[in-house]
């Protein structure tokens, strides 16, 4: 019987290098740093809610929402022993963003040498799109170590150091396909990879992936039935901009790059404070990236850009035939390969002129990303703390509050459980010039003669700022605050002649 070896075991640089242990000690530095300061964002309060759930009804929430459940179940674990505080659930994703960390240099010294494992050790370190993730109370920092660990086990194979791809490669696929719908374009592109590369070796790999593509056509069948039918992301309705976007994120993370409020208020606009830096950073990517292609041998190159790709354009093929938005959170299955090309390039590039010049751009604007970030983990959020110093002075537990947007109601709900709110106009209702009249002119209020309104996340329920000016011209004023991210008007109606 042949014993069975962790994929985690395949890990192996002979003797460490010094400049790898320094990376993951900085690496793991950064992603303790700040850990708690921003308050829970969006995506993260629907993880802190759904994890006190019980075990049953945690589940179906999970499944009917769009998300697939092995995060969830491992992180609802977490906190049945650490708690659900902040720091609790952020820290989970640490143990995993600081191992990809060692999986992409063991991957690079496989596929190049040593060289460029001690760069892309660093860029993973410093990477602020790793960062963040890794600092997140979501399922990406687990995406990415999984998604590390199947291009590690793919490197062995199609370099020749391990004889088969078996159940380690099974298991970390399942894993995958448990844990996010877009692992579905990782798996998906192994298949040409591996007939391109191993052909006359079908039975070493062939029914590992067998397997996994029948795990794939039964997670799409899942989706079909179980997934709601709605998606979102920052670039939803600019297609143009949508793959540069995701190469970008993968680059710089998100401090340098518009919000959803952002893209959703200016459009195309949002973009051009962020262009002349990112027009240089990716003369500079496009240079170490070509360097890379060039040194790499031919198995190595076809494996890291074949992911790339597989994993960078089917999203966007489908945000334009299904009109689904697209993030680039969804390309952290690609970031491993991503990161090791960056690495070849600049490792095989940098005694050079024009290397050490790319070499100085691309460390330095990761670096820069990574500060903005850890210096503001919230990036610019909703001011949580200012909005309940308010409501504090000046609103009643008691008095009801109307709120606008499904996606602030989730946030309003999870922070203020004791005060009552109410959705208006409702979830379903998009506020439009046809209909504006009517909801400006019904707006309840109170007995006290005013009424308490908060607006966030607006872009979907009034995604051409049409409410506030109505309310305002029809409405006395009776007080509010403008807070980032968070507007609250107080309402009275206007004396009748």
């Amino acid at each position: 019987m042949r014993k069975f070896a962790s994929p985690i075991s395949t890990i192996s640089f002979g003797r460490l290098d010094a400049w790898i242990i320094a990376a993951v000690i900085v690496g793991t530095l950064l992603r303790i740093i700040q850990l708690d300061t921003a308050t829970l964002w969006f995506d993260e309060t629907l993880t802190a809610s759904w994890v006190t759930l019980p075990w049953n009804d945690m589940l179906a929430v999970v499944l009917t929402d769009n998300h697939l459940p092995l995060y969830f179940v491992l992180i609802k674990a977490w906190t049945g022993i650490f708690g659900d505080s902040a720091l609790a659930l952020r820290s989970f994703s640490v143990p995993f963003s600081v191992a990809t960390i060692l999986i992409i240099a063991a991957t690079a010294k496989i596929l190049s040498d040593r060289a460029t494992a001690s760069w892309a050790a660093w860029l993973a370190a410093l990477s602020p799109y790793l960062l963040q993730h890794g600092q997140e109370a979501r399922m990406y920092a687990l995406l990415g170590f999984l998604a590390a660990l199947n291009i590690l086990l793919m490197a062995r194979f199609v370099s020749g150091k391990s004889k088969h791809l078996e159940a380690g490669f099974l298991a970390v696929n399942t894993a995958l396909l448990a844990t996010h719908y877009y692992a579905i374009f990782l798996i998906a592109v192994e298949l040409p990879i591996l007939f391109l590369l191993e052909r006359n070796r079908l039975r070493a790999w062939l029914p590992a992936l067998v397997a996994s593509c029948v795990l794939f056509i039964m997670l799409v069948l899942a989706a079909k039935y179980l997934a709601t039918p709605h998606a979102g992301g920052a670039y939803h309705g600019l297609k143009i901009i949508g793959l540069p976007g995701m190469v970008w994120g993968l680059l710089a993370g998100y401090t340098l790059m518009p919000s959803s409020s952002e893209m959703h208020d200016q459009g195309l606009r949002a973009i051009l404070p962020y262009l002349p830096i990112a027009s240089m950073a990716l003369v500079a990517l496009v240079l170490t990236l070509w360097r890379g292609l060039q040194t790499l041998s031919r198995p190595a190159w076809i494996l890291l850009l074949g992911v790339l790709a597989g994993v960078l354009f089917p999203p966007l093929l489908m945000s334009n035939l299904f009109d689904i938005g697209i993030n680039p959170r969804y390309a952290m299955t690609g970031a491993p390969a991503f990161i090791i090309l960056v690495a070849a390039g600049l490792a095989h590039s940098v005694h050079q002129s024009i290397g050490k010049a790319c070499a100085i751009g691309l460390l330095g604007l990761t670096t820069y990303a990574s500060y903005l970030h850890l210096e503001d983990p919230g990036h610019g959020r909703e001011n949580i703390a200012a909005a309940q110093a308010w409501l504090d002075q000046n609103v009643p537990n008691k008095e009801t509050i109307l709120i606008t947007s499904s996606e602030f109601t989730v946030l309003t709900n999870f922070f203020w459980p004791h005060r009552r709110f109410i959705h208006y106009p409702v979830s379903s209702i998009v506020i439009t010039q046809e209909n504006i009249n009517a909801i400006a002119n019904a707006i309840p209020f109170a007995e006290n003669g005013r009424v308490i309104f908060m607006i966030g996340r607006e872009w979907i329920s009034d995604p051409d700022d049409l409410l506030i000016p109505a309310l305002e011209k029809r409405y006395g004023n009776c007080g509010g605050a403008s807070l980032r991210g968070v507007r609250i008007l107080c309402l009275t109606p206007r004396p009748t002649n």
